[in-house]
């Protein structure tokens, strides 16, 4: 179906960057950009916007950027189902419906984020990072999860996104339509040591879950950690993927998420797919609940 194709596309650039957070769309424009009729460009934008990546507008609609409190609940939400699709694939693996190859794709998805990494390059790392969760959600045979995962990721992605240009323009680049147009990419990922930081409790009692070394707790504990870009803001720190926390540097609009690797990113990654492997559901919930960084 047309309004499939178009919801396909639309969803593509909206999270590759082609049309950056706060961009205006209308019906005509996109029709015209798709070379479809405007009727089923009209059904994918209401697709969208039930998604958050729009929301309607007097002309058109605009592609939406979550604020500080709905980032910090959605990198929450996102880190619990990453705990219970990791515990769900063990318990699939040790009644034997995972497949050997679809194991081995997760296996090459870590390696990559580990060599990425080794190299210094934290952006690939992170969108090998990335991969490795969908595939463990796949592992998970859980559609609804898997589904509320992908349109999670959507959403922060912009946000992940619309931090970098910020930083881009901040350092003398710019963005036109989504895309580089300066000199310097700045990099929104960062490295950080981590610590215990309790924020709940889990099966056996309180969880101990990472925090940066600012001392923002993740899952959207603020535990008065310093800002991302500047001497201000809370720089509360959130499951999957950093600081949410407005810093002065960035005039107030810092808040969106800066994702956090851990440089001991390659060893998470073994021991959460070494527990997946052996089908070891209270193993594995415990490793990702110990890899719920960014």
């Amino acid at each position: 179906m047309q309004a499939d194709a178009a919801y396909a596309r639309l969803r593509e650039a909206i999270v590759d960057g082609q049309y950056p957070a706060g961009r205006r769309l209308t019906e005509v424009e996109i029709a015209e950009t798709l070379g479809m009729s405007r009727t089923p460009v009209r059904e994918a934008l209401r697709r969208l916007a039930g998604e958050g990546l729009v929301r309607a507008s007097d002309r058109g609609v605009i592609v939406d950027l979550m604020d500080d409190e709905e980032a910090r609940h959605a990198r929450t939400v996102r880190a619990a189902l990453d705990v219970l699709v990791a515990e769900l694939a063990a318990r699939r693996q040790k009644a034997g419906q995972i497949s050997p190859a679809a194991l081995r794709a997760a296996e090459q998805a870590a390696a990559d984020a580990e060599a990425s990494l080794e190299r210094g390059d934290a952006e690939a790392a992170y969108r090998h990072d990335q991969r490795l969760h969908r595939q463990i959600a796949e592992l998970a045979g859980n559609p609804v999860a898997l589904h509320m995962l992908d349109r999670l990721a959507d959403r922060l992605e912009v946000a992940r996104l619309a931090a970098e240009s910020r930083a881009a323009r901040a350092d003398g680049g710019g963005t036109v339509a989504g895309k580089r147009t300066g000199k310097k990419k700045v990099s929104r990922v960062r490295l950080a040591a981590k610590v215990p930081a309790v924020i709940g409790a889990g099966p056996a009692g309180p969880d101990v879950v990472p925090a940066d070394v600012n001392g923002s707790a993740v899952n959207g504990v603020d535990v008065n950690g310093a800002g991302e870009d500047g001497a201000g803001g809370n720089g509360v720190a959130t499951g999957h993927g950093g600081t949410v926390g407005g810093a002065a540097g960035d005039g107030g609009t810092g808040r969106l998420a800066v994702p956090v690797l851990s440089p001991d990113l390659g060893e998470e990654h073994r021991r959460l797919l070494a527990a997946i492997a052996a089908g070891q559901p209270a193993a594995a919930w415990l490793a990702a609940r110990e890899h719920a960084h960014g």
